[in-house]
């Protein structure tokens, strides 16, 4: 009879660390998707701010794009946009705006997603000219305190 009580006392602490491991798993996976959700929906608003510009307010839409990153990638678009945006924006008076068309996730956890956007950009430029292209890009987001900013951008 005694034996028969260590198996089942064995047999109760198996099952109840299974159902505490099974259960750390689910919150685990669950708090990963919330993730996914959230860095999504922050990649389609920060996506479209960290790609548009109005010639009339450059300044302001620049350091508003900046707002949009964290990490390395905030010292590397700063250039591109120093060195390149700015000055081509200013001689050629281009506006360009940014929409996302439709997005999803590709991979991601709690602290960093990937997401897929396609994208519509509108570009206009002295004299009225304006075209419009598409493109696809992914984008890395990462937690940065309580929100998703975005670590990095890739066409492809």
């Amino acid at each position: 009879m005694n034996k028969l009580r260590l198996i089942a006392l064995g047999l109760l602490v198996a099952a109840l660390a299974l159902a505490a491991f099974t259960g750390l798993q689910a919150q685990r996976a669950a708090a990963a998707s919330d993730a996914r959700e959230d860095a999504l929906k922050a990649a389609q608003t920060r996506v479209p701010d960290l790609l548009s510009y109005d010639k009339a307010t450059l300044a302001e839409d620049l350091d508003r794009a900046l707002d949009q990153t964290t990490g390395s990638f905030t010292d590397d678009y700063e250039q591109i946009l120093t060195e390149v945006v700015e000055p081509t924006a200013h001689r050629r008076g281009i506006s360009t705006k940014a929409v996302i068309s439709a997005a999803g996730v590709v991979s991601g956890d709690r602290d960093e997603v990937v997401v897929l956007l396609f994208l519509t950009q509108t570009t206009t430029a002295k004299g009225d000219r304006s075209s419009v292209s598409g493109s696809r890009v992914e984008v890395t987001m990462e937690r940065d305190g309580d929100e998703w900013k975005i670590a990095g951008l890739m066409p492809v």
